[in-house]
């Protein structure tokens, strides 16, 4: 690699410093992205917030933890992604994070500054294949449901990054052909796959939807989103009773 491809430019490294650390805070229990990939320890990481909603929904519980997770993590690294064509640290061992008092992700730590983003379609392999893939399947077997949901949270937190990486002046061409691919380059199922639908309105922009529920509004204190497919899917069917 050519040494300029080892750091980043000047503006792509305030960018970094300005969402992650690359260091430890003093005094603080900090976390691995490993501890995700398996679920004996990952029941420890998550355990802090199942004791805040102990007697609710654990689905529910472990859903709204991976939402901090992925937002967190995952939109600005996307965003750093297009905007500088600069790939972030994605492999769990490389990444360390802290958690607020409020018992979710706060802080991530990367282990370097990364390197120049690879190029042609398999972009985002790596981060689906051996991230994504295995905290997915970690969340899922915890919560006792299918992985969909948590694939559903990953993907609309990266496409939350793409969208502002756009707001920004990045041509996130290769982000949109990603997400409205069905399968990935090596033929695997894109589980990223439009994360959100468009809902056609009589007169205004369309509405956007989650394409799964995140279960939030099994949990006490907590309401349907906006964007929630149920809600969608009840108004549709009130619509159609009329």
């Amino acid at each position: 690699m050519h040494p300029d491809e080892k750091m980043p430019g000047r503006a792509c490294a305030a960018e970094i410093t300005e969402s992650f650390l690359l260091e430890a805070p003093a005094q603080t229990k900090v976390y691995s992205a490993l501890d995700l990939c398996a679920p004996e320890t990952a029941q420890a990481v998550v355990e802090p917030l199942l004791k805040k909603y102990e007697g609710e929904d654990p689905a529910a519980v472990i859903s709204i933890w991976s939402q901090w997770y992925f937002a967190l993590l995952l939109a600005p690294w996307a965003r750093i992604n297009m905007l500088y064509d600069w790939q972030l640290p994605f492999l769990p061992h490389d990444i360390r994070f802290t958690q607020s008092e409020n018992a979710v992700p706060d802080r991530f730590i990367l282990a370097d500054h990364g390197c120049a983003a690879p190029t042609g379609p398999a972009r985002f392999d790596a981060l689906i294949h051996r991230h994504l893939a295995p905290v997915c399947q970690t969340f899922s077997r915890l919560a006792g449901i299918k992985p969909g949901l948590f694939w559903n949270n990953a993907g609309i937190r990266l496409a939350h990054g793409f969208t502002m990486a756009q707001e920004q002046g990045a041509d996130i061409t290769r982000a949109d052909d990603f997400l409205a691919a069905r399968t990935l380059p090596d033929g695997a199922p894109n589980r990223l796959y439009q994360p959100m639908r468009e809902i056609p309105q009589p007169s205004g922009p369309p509405k956007i939807i989650r394409r799964l529920c995140c279960l939030r509004y099994k949990l006490a204190g907590l309401e349907y989103c906006p964007g929630c497919p149920l809600v969608e899917a009840r108004q549709r069917r009130t619509c159609r009773g009329n």
